[in-house]
């Protein structure tokens, strides 16, 4: 799990890709405009009601339909597709002089979707079903990117990527609670899981909360449609 992978590889998006590039819009969701309470997080989210339980209930019975549930799904695998693309994967690495691994690609990518993942949280069902459908894809990426890297036994990179699987459980848990509390929390986090404990320049762990804290500033003050139908997620530098 631990080589060279500087080069991104596309990711193999299923059938559900072939679904997107065909539709013309796939969802046009009414748009809304309501305020995000810091108290919102990807594991468990409390916080501001963004709708009345009936129109939860009417949103729910629309997603179950089987041709919605597929272009959410579609959606949700373009839009993880997007979000990795435009990280700056590159920049991170070099300013934090992490090794560049396979592990430091993951790290950083858990770390950006978490960031997506509290923000559609605030979309109750439909966030959560959308969260579910970009694990899926990170899980196939992932998969994809491994085979990439040499001649590894299905066993041990069926091993690793369950290590991963676990970790990345883990780690949702500790940034939701970084994110609740305070920056000495998140920075605590940053260094485990960034890091990997690994660190004695306490200004790298710095620039990394800054970096946090920042960008979801910006991806609460984003539309559902913004984020989700138009799929524009903008990374700010990394400082």
């Amino acid at each position: 799990m631990f080589f060279p992978v500087r080069k991104s590889f596309a990711i193999q998006l299923r059938s559900v890709y072939s679904i997107a590039t065909k539709s013309n819009g796939l969802l046009h969701s009414k748009i809304m405009k309501f305020p995000i309470s810091k108290r919102y997080a990807a594991s468990d989210y409390i916080g501001v009601e963004t709708k009345s339980r009936i129109s939860d209930f009417i949103n729910r019975f629309q997603i179950m339909n089987p041709l919605n549930k597929s272009r959410f799904e579609a959606n949700s695998w373009i839009l993880y597709e997007k979000v990795v693309d435009q990280i700056p994967f590159e920049e991170i690495i070099k300013k934090l002089n992490l090794p560049d691994t396979l592990n430091s690609w993951f790290v950083i990518t858990e770390l950006h979707l978490w960031m997506i993942f509290v923000r559609l949280m605030h979309e109750k069902t439909k966030g959560s079903m959308i969260r579910n459908f970009i694990m899926e894809a990170l899980w196939n990426d992932v998969e994809f990117r491994s085979k990439k890297l040499g001649h590894i036994s299905s066993d041990i990179r069926h091993k690793q990527i369950t290590e991963l699987s676990d970790q990345l459980r883990g780690a949702l848990v500790g940034y939701d609670e970084g994110w609740l509390t305070n920056d000495m929390v998140l920075a605590s986090m940053v260094w485990r899981r960034i890091f990997n404990q690994q660190c004695d320049d306490p200004e790298k762990i710095e620039s990394v909360v800054r970096y946090i804290r920042k960008q979801m500033s910006i991806l609460q003050l984003q539309t559902f449609d913004s984020l989700f139908t138009e799929k524009d997620v903008k990374w700010i530098k990394f400082i």
